[in-house]
This record gives structure tokens, sequence and C-alpha cells, in this order.
């Protein structure tokens, strides 16, 4: 092998973006451990729900701008919701720690009351993001028995599209009050004692 100075530059590594990349990526991961805890499987469990989660996302930015009912309001209330599903685990690692130690299986911790919420939200997302994805197009890559499954699912998210669009397009459609009118009595209109006497006055000297 013939070794340059290439290979010893140090250049490409000490520069703003890898240095960038480095923090984030220190940062996600002590955030990671944070919330989710320094156990394997923990770890691996919250793996699959920032993915899973991150596809049901996906899949209701497509389905969404495919039926035209994305809005910035959408945007923001998907932003809250995920940030909602992402910390939600952090509930059952505090009532793990209250509770006491996990119980290890195969020298494996396990936190019983994080992997029942986490599990809870994995399943969740996951109809959502089945749900996202045919109303987005992608249903005949999808098994009909899961389709079948997450039916009412879709029609759920169908009727809150259609009532999207109407906010967006401004068609909302006043509906009738409930509370009957108030009759009003007719106006009588007053006689005028000055046209009446110019009356009474033409008529004499006819």
């Amino acid at each position: 092998m013939k070794l340059s100075a290439d290979v010893f530059d140090l250049k490409a590594v000490i520069n703003p973006s890898f240095s960038f990349a480095g923090v984030a990526g220190g940062s996600i991961g002590m955030m990671l451990s944070a919330l989710y805890g320094n156990s394997q499987l923990n770890m691996y469990v919250a793996l699959l729900l920032i993915i899973v989660v991150a596809f049901d996302w996906l899949g209701a930015i497509g389905a969404a701008l495919k039926d035209g009912s994305y809005s910035s309001e959408y945007g923001i209330r998907g932003v809250v919701r995920t940030t909602i599903i992402l910390t939600l685990p952090l509930v059952g690692r505090l009532i793990d720690a209250i509770t006491g130690t996990p119980i290890v299986i195969a020298d494996v911790p396990i936190s019983g009351f994080y992997l029942f919420i986490s599990s809870g939200l994995i399943y969740h997302s996951w109809m959502s993001m089945t749900a996202n994805f045919a109303r987005a197009g992608f249903e005949k890559w999808i098994p009909n028995k899961m389709l079948q499954a997450v039916a009412s699912e879709i029609e759920a998210k169908i009727t809150r599209s259609e009532g999207r669009k109407e906010a967006i397009n401004g068609n909302q459609v006043d509906l009738p009050s409930l509370t009957p009118a108030t009759p009003t009595a007719p106006v009588e209109t007053p006689e005028n004692p000055l046209i009446n006497s110019d009356l009474q006055k033409d008529k004499h000297d006819n």
C-alpha cells in the first residue's frame, strides 16, 4: 500500500461541517439515552418507534398533498403530535424508576412500563402509517388483510381531510340557526295630521 501525504491530511476531517455533524450526532445520542435509557433493548424499541413515526409523517404529508388538504396549520399539528409521541416513553421510564429496578431476564434489563407504552405507540403509529400510505396511492403494495384492518382508520382520515379541504377553500356552509326567529309586529304608519288637513282643504275648495 502506497502512503501519501493525503492519508494524513486532516483538512478533510477538521472542518465546520464535520464538527457540526459530530456535535449533532453526539447531542442526539445523549438525548436518546436520556429519553429511552442505556439499555440495548430500550434503544432498539426507541429506534423502531422513531422509524415508524417518521414513515407515518411522510405518508401523512403525501396523502395531504395528493387530496389537497395540506396546510401550514396541519403541519404544525403534526409536529406537535410527533413530539408528544416521541416523548411519551419517558413517562414509562419514570414509572419504572419510581417502582424499582427493571426486571432482568437473560442478563437483559426489561423496563415494563416503558415497553408497554412504547409498544402501544408503535402499534398505533403503524396503523396510522398504513392508512396514510394507502391514501397517498400506495395501496397496491399493502396486503389486503392490512388494508381491511385499517379500513376504519382510512375512513376517519378521509373525513378529517374533507373538513380541512373545506376550511382551506372556504366552502363551509352556514348551518341554519336552531333558535326560532322572534316574530315582529307589523309597523303601523301614523297618520300625518298635516297631510290630512291639506286633503280636507282641497276637498272643501273643490
